[in-house]
């Protein structure tokens, strides 16, 4: 059975480069949870397409920031969102990473 990792706290930054660390901790976080869900259902090789990262865009503009929002996340069978990671832009103009997981879709319904 795969360990599932925390997850990451909030991560703030000031500089593009910094934005590595937390890409590099999300592909970490999202490979986590396919692997622990895969061991977790049993699923075979054939099984396993049913994951796919997606990310979006969220832009919105408000009088005091212009800013673009994304979120990336791993989705199953098209269907459950399993673990995801928000960035925004503060009004300081840093970057903050948020993650997140939900792994409920494992409690009976798949």
């Amino acid at each position: 059975m795969v360990k599932l990792m925390k997850v990451p706290k909030t991560i703030f930054r000031q500089t593009e480069d910094e934005k590595i660390h937390a890409e590099n901790l999300m592909e970490k976080f999202f490979v986590n949870a396919k692997k622990y869900v895969e061991s977790k259902l049993k699923l075979k090789k054939i099984d396993k397409v049913h994951f796919k990262i997606k990310c979006a865009d969220l832009a919105y503009s408000s009088e005091k920031v212009n800013s673009d929002n994304r979120i990336t996340y791993v989705e199953f069978k098209e269907k459950y969102v399993l673990a995801g990671m928000f960035e925004t832009r503060t009004a300081f103009n840093d970057l903050q990473f948020t993650f997140f997981r939900d792994l409920s879709c494992l409690e009976g319904r798949i």
